[in-house]
């Protein structure tokens, strides 16, 4: 396709002349217009830097949450092979003291630089329940760990226990899976069967009760249901009561206002 077939899909037309005399290189006046930028980070590199790890400002020791958001002056201080190196430069909520933090390349981490450090926690191995660390390249270390003969043969006996039950389960595990898969029809056809079954319940109770002259389904009878509405009894349900108020009735209807003289 030529230049000019399709520079005609955008409405206009370049002749070769402006081409081959550069003028496409040159700027136009009015662009950017001297403007340094219409943002914060364009303007003064400020920009909404995220803590990416639980730190402590050394300042006033106030625990700085990870996720925490904060206004942050970027810079660019250096440069790993072809990853440039920034500087985060931002204040702490609690003092208002600085804090500068740095990414590294090299580690895929954060330094921390001044100002703050990183939240070390520690804990107890015993409260843990861990056998805690020790430098394997330490010869002492490990033969107080497996001096006493009565202790290895414990604890070998505790890693094969463990491991027996531990395969037993994945047996048992593999055979579930292996019948489920074998008997899946079966398992298919079951459930079908008992949704049908549970759908057919569900119609005809819905049908007893548009009989009724109920927008809800009725439920199943139940002894106590059964007994509450024999022993239940309606005000003017009886038909000796029916009786009486037609007498009152009538006799309110035919006496005076003002009563019988």
């Amino acid at each position: 396709m030529s230049s000019t077939a399709a520079t005609q899909s955008d409405g206009y037309y370049i002749p070769p002349s402006y081409i081959e005399s550069g003028d496409y290189k040159k700027k136009s006046v009015s662009q950017h217009a001297g403007s340094k930028g219409t943002n914060q980070s364009q303007l003064y590199g400020v920009v909404r830097f995220e803590l990416p790890i639980k730190s402590v400002c050394t300042h006033c020791n106030y625990v700085i949450g990870k996720g925490t958001r904060f206004n942050a002056k970027k810079d660019t201080v250096g440069a790993y092979f072809s990853s440039k190196i920034y500087s985060f430069t931002f204040k702490c909520y609690e003092c208002k003291g600085k804090l500068v933090m740095q990414t590294n390349p090299k580690n895929a981490d954060y330094d921390f630089i001044s100002g703050i450090r990183r939240k070390v926690q520690a804990f107890d191995t015993k409260e843990a329940g861990s056998m805690g660390y020790f430098d394997t390249n330490d010869i002492s270390q490990l033969k107080d760990k497996t001096s006493d003969p009565m202790g290895r043969l414990e604890r070998d006996e505790r890693q094969k226990q463990k491991q027996v039950s531990a395969n037993a389960r994945v047996e048992g595990l593999i055979s579930l899976s292996s019948r489920d898969y074998l008997e899946d029809y079966s398992n298919n056809s079951a459930l079908r069967k008992s949704f049908r079954s549970d759908r057919k319940v569900r119609e005809k109770r819905k049908l007893e009760g548009a009989k009724a002259g109920l927008a809800v389904p009725m439920v199943d009878e139940r002894a106590d249901d059964i007994k509450m509405a024999k022993t239940t009894k309606f005000l003017g349900g009886d038909r000796k009561s029916k009786e009486d108020e037609k007498r009152r009735m009538k006799k309110v209807r035919s006496g005076g206002i003002f009563g019988s003289k």
